[in-house]
């Protein structure tokens, strides 16, 4: 009961973000598209790069970005556009299957060209190819790397993941990106869970859809992954895994029983503003974990390897998407 009470504060302040970023929303939406989501992001940096998220708001801030972002997610799912999920057929899963591992390998054998040891660019590459500081918590111990080596990771993910939804909200207001090439852009090229499905989100709904489930495909790539890197990384004759990302079955579960439509609308509606308003939270809280000054105080090289890669990844996802949709 007391480890709740505690979350208290950092909940409120969460909420509160949360909702100026709503009313800024409202207001200068007419002057400057830019989604509420991103507001919230940019208010967090803000608010942590200047005053400072202090110590008593950080389990709040925390169990919003970890907790209540999965149960987002799984909301999310009951207000899936089936159809335009079945419009992307099996040449998006073969995206996904060369993306991810050639963005790790990429990270892996690079790392002495820009000063990187071995196991940092590893969580670099994990982050920037599954699912951000997730997968990089998930990983860490499945490679033995150090914690320094994991906070800088984190930090560096966390950072670039940011920056990218900033500049993906911005081309999503472009007319000539359709809402299928933008979506799975989204959801396949941008770190965490997060960041990816505020930038999908947006373009739209539709958009918003196809990018939650291109980066399901990713967070579910996490188990092979980690056995891969198991061996890669074994010294003891151990072998370690990661655990199985549940929160991506419940949210397929729910995705499935929408599409059925056994449940009424009044329900499916409420779900549905719920999730939107717990990643709005989760959005804001990860605005409030972005931390500028431990980026540039331990990883500036893992930054700099983190934005080089990234860069390029990006377009290239983007050339290569526009071609197939």
């Amino acid at each position: 009961m007391i480890k709740y009470i505690k979350m208290v504060p950092g909940l409120l302040l969460v909420i509160l973000v949360a909702m100026v970023s709503k009313l800024l929303g409202a207001r200068i939406q007419d002057v400057f598209e830019i989604e509420t989501l991103t507001i919230a992001i940019i208010l967090g940096i803000l608010y942590n790069n200047t005053v400072g998220t202090q110590k008593v708001f950080h389990k709040g801030v925390l169990f919003s970005l970890k907790k209540l972002l999965k149960v987002g997610i799984v909301l999310l799912g009951f207000k899936l556009n089936v159809g335009a999920i079945l419009e992307l057929g099996p040449k998006v899963l073969l995206m996904v299957l060369i993306y991810v591992p050639l963005t790790l390998i990429l990270f892996m054998k690079l790392s002495k060209k820009f000063g990187v040891n071995k196991k940092l660019a590893t969580l670099l590459g994990v982050g920037s190819c599954i699912c951000g500081a997730s997968a990089v918590v998930a990983l860490a111990p499945v490679i033995g790397a150090d914690d320094d080596d994991a906070v800088v990771a984190v930090s560096i993910v966390s950072v670039i993941g940011a920056i990218g939804v900033i500049v993906y909200s911005g081309i999503a207001g472009l007319d000539r990106v359709s809402d299928m090439t933008y979506g799975i852009w989204s959801g396949l090229t941008l770190h965490g869970v997060a960041h990816a499905i505020a930038a999908a989100l947006a373009k739209g709904e539709v958009a918003g859809d196809i990018g939650t489930f291109v980066k399901m495909a990713r967070v579910l790539m996490l188990v092979p992954v980690s056995l891969m890197l198991s061996y890669a990384f074994n010294e003891k004759g151990e072998t370690k895994k990661a655990q199985f990302p549940m929160y991506v079955l419940y949210f397929i579960i729910a995705g499935i029983i929408n599409s059925l439509g056994v449940l009424p609308e009044v329900m499916t509606s409420f779900f549905a503003k719920s999730s939107s308003f717990l990643i709005l939270m989760a959005m804001t809280a990860m605005g409030l974990s972005v931390n500028f000054k431990q980026v540039a105080k331990k990883g500036i090289k893992g930054f700099v390897m983190g934005i080089v890669l990234f860069i390029p990844l990006s377009i290239i996802a983007f050339v290569v998407v526009s071609q197939i949709t």
